[in-house]
């Protein structure tokens, strides 16, 4: 089995064929319906591609800032707020990591496969390791609060924080993420009984703890509310004459994040720049395709002796969206799109050629070592996205799940409205 390789894989796959399935014929069928709209009905359009910040609820990316690509067309008119809800399922159960600091152990580690590697341990003069302690259990709950502040004509202001806390995520709370409904599904759809052990450690469970090398350590309590952070971010949007022609939008972004909890009192500071492509057709109906590429430098200045979240200091990322918007017969719109997330590691990848583990890979029939793994690992997730637009206001939901099945976090929704003071 090679790092990343995942059991069961295929048949998730191929069960989730069934649900994008049934998500293409609820769109066609939103899609005949609209075509009864009344022509003389104003058409309200969206501003781009309506989503939510959508940065996944990761153990560790929950503790900085996180740049999210913005796919408007052009600043907003009005002071605009938004709030949102983002709810994910975090499972890596309790695993310790040894990074051998021995180079003749590591060279021979690069030639075994990661499961076949044995170390022992016996203290740091004869057998020096860097020694990393994981157990991440929890429903993670971010909330943000943004606000848009139109400033000139085409520069914008955005101005947000985001708040955490860790819960157990009982049904109905957290339908869609909890514990039992992705145990449901594993049970009876694919994957099998208790497929990654979280009936055996037990469900609906807050154990969030993790210690560094350094021995610095963060704990999450149930219930337990964080701030955990400040954000401010300017967006420009050039005047470029043949990209207007063809209906291209782009917009540039600098954002600077102050990381507010105990565990990491840092700034953050990260870059972006995004293209959206727009097509308009007869019956009012428009499709709109966007890319977006960032950058973070994470923990450009250090406030404390933070808790170490990952040895990269950069934070790459990149966004691909595509929306079908139609209209409603009063003149409002739906709008339905699909996203997909790529981001960098947290830690270096060549870590992966000396890494050993300890967990309990014997009651476990996978996954035990993810909570390391993944963070050599990029990250990627794809998010299904619905808007109700209206002139003044606009509802948003969405359902994320990453289908390398990394569980960080496993599946993810949220909620969120938008609306102009």
């Amino acid at each position: 089995m090679m790092l990343g390789q995942r059991p069961y894989l295929s048949k998730i796959v191929y069960a989730h064929k069934y649900i994008w399935l049934i998500l293409a014929y609820v769109l066609c069928s939103v899609s005949v319906q609209a075509q009864n709209f009344d022509d003389k009905a104003p058409a309200l359009t969206p501003n781009g591609i309506d989503k939510l910040h959508v940065a996944s609820t990761h153990p560790f990316g929950i503790f900085s800032s996180r740049i999210s690509q913005n796919f408007q067309q052009a600043p907003v008119q009005d002071i605009t707020v938004r709030l949102q809800q983002q709810s994910g399922n975090v499972f890596q159960p309790r695993l310790k990591a040894f990074l051998p600091e021995n180079q003749n152990i590591r060279d021979a580690f690069s030639d075994t496969p990661w499961f076949l590697r044995v170390f022992d341990f016996v203290n740091q003069e004869e057998t020096p390791a860097q020694i990393f302690d994981f157990e991440l259990d929890a429903i993670l709950k971010v909330y943000r609060l943004d606000v848009r502040i139109p400033i000139a004509k085409r520069h914008e202001l955005h101005v947000g924080t985001r708040f955490f806390t860790a819960v157990r995520g009982s049904n109905p709370w957290s339908f869609f993420s909890s514990d039992e409904t992705i145990e449901w599904f594993h049970s009876n759809i694919a994957g099998g009984e208790d497929a990654f052990g979280r009936r055996f450690y037990g469900l609906n469970k807050v154990r969030f703890t993790y210690t560094d090398a350094q021995g610095r350590s963060l704990q999450l309590k149930r219930g337990e509310f964080f701030l955990g952070g400040i954000e401010v971010s300017h967006f420009y949007y050039p005047e470029i004459p043949w990209a207007t022609k063809n209906n291209i939008s782009i917009n540039t972004g600098v954002t600077a994040g102050w990381n507010t909890t105990r565990f990491n009192n840092s700034l953050d500071i990260g870059l972006q720049l995004n293209v959206l492509k727009s097509w308009y057709f007869k019956n009012k109906q428009s499709l709109s395709a966007g890319l977006g590429i960032s950058t973070l430098r994470r923990n450009l200045i250090d406030f404390k002796e933070n808790v170490s979240l990952g040895n990269n200091n950069y934070l790459g990322a990149a966004e691909v969206a595509v929306a079908w918007t139609l209209p409603t017969k009063q003149g409002n719109y739906n709008s339905l799109a699909i996203l997909y997330q790529h981001q960098t590691s947290y830690r270096k990848k060549e870590e992966q050629d000396y890494f050993h583990l300890k967990g309990n890979w014997q009651d476990i029939n996978a996954g035990w070592h993810h909570a390391f793994t993944t963070l050599v690992e990029d990250l990627s997730s794809w998010s299904l996205m619905y808007t109700h637009g209206r002139k003044k206001i606009q509802y948003h939901v969405y359902f994320k799940e990453d289908l390398s099945v990394n569980n960080a976090p496993d599946v993810e929704s949220g909620i969120g409205v938008t609306f102009k003071l």
